[in-house]
């Protein structure tokens, strides 16, 4: 199977700048023997490229500060490897640290002295790589912009400049990256430029990234070819994967700040409750204090009732329907405001009998 598809794509191999893209057939037998990533976040940290790319960074013979991090990067004493570190002047600034890297200063770093060769060789200017770590989750994990910049030449032979970028988990694994995708894409860019070279048998990429066919090889046949395939398989899962460990970076950072807040509020709410459990017991001790002090008033006010003495004397002193008599009115009694010597008025009595 992998034979056939082989021939399919060598058959357009003459053909400069031509995309092949493999049969569905070559793809399914490709994937079956492609060793999927999974989507554990911890994947998605270091490559085993990155990871040689760092032994060579590690043992380098000019590190100035040891074998620090492979995270960030060491730094070389080269006065081309400059990293350029700076922090945040502000809370909302999203760009906490940039590093560089460029060639031709002897560095060891995989597909590194390639690249510069096939530079020197197209007479381009050496490429340089600048990675930029974004702080965008709530939590302050960290991704990484990784910027290529292959120049092109003006000159003959011209050649077109390349220019690509893409995000990372760190600084070293995406410069791995960035090397072999800028030599995949240097020789794909210079197919004819490269025949008769070591280069003509390179991994070939086009502008957008993708493989391109190569010619057989006369011992590998179309060996390189199938590998260049499978590592582009699978830094699509790779990339998947980062995404998805990105994800679920920011949802646990935002799960962490929800639990920190739910915690934040239990304390406060148990602090209420202490409070007003206090409040509470001290209104019932209230309670029991007054409960005693009504019982004895109580008391007292029994022992007043049994020592004293009626002073209402029963129902003498209360007034009833008896007490209330008729009036006896008199003529008399009508006149004797009047004073009769000084008014000179002299009453008459007259009898009711002479009226009539």
């Amino acid at each position: 199977m992998h034979t056939r598809a082989s021939t399919r794509m060598a058959s357009a191999a003459d053909t400069p700048g031509h995309v092949v893209v493999p049969p569905a057939r070559a793809t399914s037998a490709l994937a079956r023997c492609t060793k999927r990533f999974t989507t554990s976040p911890a994947v998605a940290q270091t490559s085993p490229l990155a990871r040689g790319n760092a032994v060579h960074l590690a043992h380098a013979a000019d590190v100035r500060h040891g074998p620090a991090s492979l995270r960030h990067a060491p730094e070389l004493a080269r006065p081309s490897f400059s990293p350029q570190s700076r922090t945040a002047s502000s809370p909302m600034e999203h760009y906490a640290q940039t590093e560089s890297y460029e060639l031709g200063n002897g560095g060891s770093l995989v597909f590194e002295r390639d690249l510069y060769l096939v530079s020197e060789k197209l007479e381009r200017p050496p490429p340089q790589f600048h990675g930029v770590r974004i702080h965008n989750t709530p939590a302050g994990e960290q991704q990484w912009m990784i910027t290529a910049d292959l120049k092109g030449s003006p000159e003959p032979p011209i050649s077109e400049r390349i220019l690509f970028s893409f995000k990372a988990c760190n600084w070293v694994d995406g410069l791995a990256h960035a090397l072999q995708e800028g030599l995949a894409r240097v020789c794909g860019q210079n197919i004819a430029a490269l025949q008769g070279t070591r280069f003509a048998h390179f991994a070939r990429h086009d502008t957008m990234g993708e493989p391109m066919a190569l010619s057989s090889h006369p011992v590998l046949k179309h060996h390189v070819e199938h590998l260049d395939f499978m590592l582009h398989e699978t830094r699509k899962d790779l990339e998947l994967t980062r995404v998805h460990a990105h994800r679920a970076q920011m949802a646990l950072a935002h799960h962490a700040d929800s639990i920190r807040l739910l915690a934040k509020d239990r304390r406060s709410f148990r602090l209420q409750r202490a409070k007003k459990d206090a409040t509470i017991n001290r209104l019932h001790e209230k309670i029991r204090t007054l409960e005693v002090t009504v019982r004895t008033q109580q008391d007292q006010i029994q022992e007043m009732e049994e020592d004293g003495e009626d002073i209402q004397g029963g129902d003498d002193f209360l007034s009833d329907d008896n007490d209330f008599e008729d009036d006896e009115f008199t003529d008399e009694e009508d006149y004797e405001f009047l004073e009769s010597e000084e008014d000179g008025i002299i009453p008459i009595d007259v009898d009711e009998d002479d009226e009539e």
